[in-house]
This record gives C-alpha cells, sequence and structure tokens, in this order.
C-alpha cells in the first residue's frame, strides 16, 4: 500500500473510533440512529451527487453497479444496527474489536476467492489481529474459553461483522466498476465522494421507509430526539468512510485496507477508557499487541 493510502485508513481509524462513541452514548436507539446519523450525511452530500450524475449522465452507470449499491447499503444497515445493539449489552471495549477485527479474516477469504493473493505472511498477520480480538474482551487469560463469548453482545458484534464483510467486498467491486465508466470524465477521487453519498441513501433511505410504511413512530421520534449528536457521528461516518474508499483506489486488495483499519480498535479501547470511564486490563493490553503486530505483518507481507 502507498505511504498516502495508509495515512488515510489511520487518520480515518480515529473519526471511526470517536463516533463509535457516540454510537454507545444512545446504544438504545439502533435504527433511530442509524436512520439519524445516514441521513444527515446524504443532506450534506446529495447535491455533489446530482452534480456528479448531471455531469457524467443520470443513465450511465450500468445496472449492475446499483445493484451491488443496493446490497452494500443493506450490509452498512445490519452492521450499524448489529453494532448499536451490542452496545446495549457491553463495554465499548468488548463489542468494537469483535465487530471490527473478524471481518478481517472473513474479507481476507473473499479477496482469495475473487482472485487476489495473499502471502504466508499476510494470513500470519490476519491470524495474530484476530487472536488479539479474542483477548481484547477479556479481563483475565484464565477466560480464553468459549463460554466467555456466549452472550447477546458478542451475537450482534457478530451479526456487525457479517456487514462489515459485506459491505467491504462489495464497496471494492462497485467503486472498481464505477471507476471504470467514469474514469473520462471524473478521476477516482471524485467517484469516491460520489460512491459515498450514494451509499448512505442506500443506508438512511430504506430504514425510512420501513419506519414510514410500518407507522414505526417511535423510531422516527428517537431519531428526532438525538438529531444533533448522530447528526455528529454521520458527518464523522461520512469523513471516515470517505477516507477509506480514497484509500480503495490506491491499492487492488481491499482484505489490507480492512487488516490496518483495525488500528481504530486502540483508538477505540483508549477513547472508551477516557471518555466512558470503561476498564483497562492486561489482556486488553496484550490484545492491542497482538492486533499492532499483526497489521505490521500484513503490510509488510505485501
Amino acid at each position: 500500500m502507498d505511504f498516502l493510502a495508509i495515512a488515510l485508513v489511520v487518520f480515518s481509524a480515529v473519526l471511526h473510533a470517536g463516533w463509535n462513541i457516540l454510537g454507545k452514548s444512545h446504544s438504545g436507539s439502533g435504527v433511530a440512529f442509524t436512520m439519524a446519523a445516514s441521513l444527515s450525511a446524504c443532506g450534506v452530500l446529495t447535491p455533489y451527487l446530482i452534480w456528479y450524475l448531471t455531469t457524467l449522465g443520470w443513465t450511465s452507470l450500468p445496472v449492475e453497479f446499483w445493484g451491488m449499491l443496493a446490497f452494500s447499503g443493506i450490509a452498512q444497515i445490519v452492521y450499524l444496527v448489529g453494532l448499536i445493539m451490542a452496545y446495549k449489552h457491553a463495554d465499548v471495549g468488548v463489542i468494537y474489536p469483535i465487530a471490527r477485527a473478524l471481518p478481517v479474516m472473513m474479507v481476507g477469504g473473499f479477496s482469495v476467492a475473487l482472485g487476489h493473493a495473499l502471502s504466508s505472511q499476510q494470513w500470519l498477520g490476519f491470524v495474530l489481529i484476530t487472536f488479539g480480538c479474542i483477548l481484547v474482551p477479556l479481563t483475565h487469560v484464565r477466560q480464553v474459553s468459549l463460554v466467555a463469548y456466549l452472550n447477546v453482545g458478542v451475537f450482534w458484534a457478530l451479526i456487525a461483522a457479517i456487514g462489515t464483510t459485506g459491505y467491504s467486498v462489495v464497496d471494492k467491486e462497485a467503486l472498481t466498476l464505477l471507476t471504470q465508466q467514469a474514469s473520462t470524465i471524473f478521476n477516482d477521487q471524485y467517484s469516491a465522494i460520489f460512491y459515498l453519498g450514494a451509499q448512505f441513501w442506500a443506508m438512511g433511505l430504506p430504514v425510512l421507509l420501513w419506519c414510514l410504511i410500518t407507522g414505526n413512530d417511535q423510531e422516527l421520534q428517537a431519531a428526532w430526539r438525538i438529531r444533533k449528536s448522530a447528526s455528529m457521528a454521520g458527518i464523522m461516518m461520512a469523513s471516515t468512510y470517505g477516507l477509506v474508499l480514497f484509500a480503495m483506489t490506491m491499492t487492488d486488495n481491499v482484505s489490507l485496507v480492512v487488516a490496518l483499519r483495525q488500528i481504530s480498535i486502540v483508538f477505540g479501547l483508549l477513547m472508551g477508557i477516557w471518555l466512558l470511564a470503561e476498564k483497562w486490563y492486561l489482556t486488553r493490553g496484550i490484545g492491542v499487541a497482538f492486533i499492532l503486530a499483526g497489521i505490521v505483518l500484513s503490510l509488510e507481507g505485501a
């Protein structure tokens, strides 16, 4: 990976951990938070979307692209709702590492299936990252057992991880298709911003329509109550993933981007301790060390 791509992903990790702290503070309203955060980002990016499509041509993009975009939006909803629901049952320091790092192995497998080669050193790095995630939620090393993870919070974290895997793989393929279609008019960074805005519409619109069709006034009212903090989180989400999409245009292998994003686990732990008074344990320190070592191995093996 280029140094610029690495810098973009690391900076995005700081923002990502930050909006997760905001999400934790409103953990009782997963659907409402998802709707309010995504629609706020839509409001900011919609003028750009209109300009981009007007310049490119409203019918220029193939149906395949829109299908992948729709799938990505659903996967993002699964991720966000799973994450906020998980925060109802456990600390950020427990849920955040599981939800963010388990997709490393999943995306790695999908990347190989799509024809991207991964070295043995990279796989070792992925394993270390995953093992670090196993340690981070524990208070003592002797707690390492399957029983320690059989709880509702971890279940929802796994749901969030599945969502992350889905949108990470699909976004790279959709972004590649988009940049190929628009390369004669826009550079890749312009197309990445367009995809970011379109993705937020693919997230926010289905949730809004679901609430309207089902008459779920409680979620609509909850979204309005948390509009300020959720809007702040939405802007941070847009900034975070916009930087990641930029990085994706600079590398062919999305699994490396996903692996590097796990530096956000370190930031998430520190923010949880500082802002939410969560506890620091030796196992969390060891887990962080494994995660950092895994990231270094993954990037050096590229």
